[in-house]
């Protein structure tokens, strides 16, 4: 083979790209006397493949492994955790969520009519002619002003904001990473694995 036919070829195996036919042909090259010395320090990578294909599990690797895969099982027996069966969704529990979706709306409705948005002082609000408009006594009417004067000020106070928020959304992932590790290393200790 020529150099750049294995360049090429070595190209698409650090691509994973290569068929199994490719890579042998790879192999037969580093296995020759002398290649190219600047693709010397791959000829260990490739003599290690070889290496590898030519170990063969020993005698009593099957018994081994048997035994391995008997005790797993024994172990998920021996469980301390009771398997709970799952049981279907019956048909109460879509009549509570019903009731609970109507007290929803009636607790919301409440909410908005006691808190809502009275008429505002110095307007004149337009109400029917049989009912007429009553603001409750706790009922506060709210104006809409600007904190900031100088738009470049209030950039600032929304990135400030949005860099603690940031922040604490890191802090949150890192915690859950932590977590996750735990138990998985934890599953790995249970298990074996």
């Amino acid at each position: 083979m020529e150099q750049a036919e294995i360049k090429a070829l070595l190209d698409k195996y650090w691509q994973a790209e290569t068929s199994l036919e490719e890579e042998r042909q790879l192999a037969d090259y580093f296995r020759r006397p002398e290649i190219d010395p600047a693709l010397e320090p791959l000829r260990s990578l490739f003599d290690w493949r070889a290496e590898e294909a030519e170990l063969t599990p020993g005698e009593d690797f099957d018994r081994r492994m048997l035994e391995r895969i008997g005790q797993q099982d024994a172990s998920i027996g021996q469980s301390r955790m009771p398997i709970v069966p799952v049981r279907p969704l019956r048909l109460p529990s879509i009549g509570f969520a019903a009731a609970a979706a109507v007290l929803l709306c009636i607790c919301i409705s409440f909410f908005l009519t006691v808190s809502g948005p009275g008429p505002t002082p110095g307007r004149n609000v337009a109400t029917s002619a049989s009912l007429p408009v009553v603001t409750p006594p706790h009922a506060v009417v709210h104006e809409v002003k600007d904190t900031y004067d100088d738009p470049q000020q209030a950039l600032a106070a929304v990135r400030q904001a949005l860099l603690i928020a940031s922040n604490g959304i890191s802090k949150g992932r890192h915690i859950t990473q932590k977590n996750i590790n735990r138990f998985h290393n934890s599953w790995q200790a249970a298990t074996g694995d």
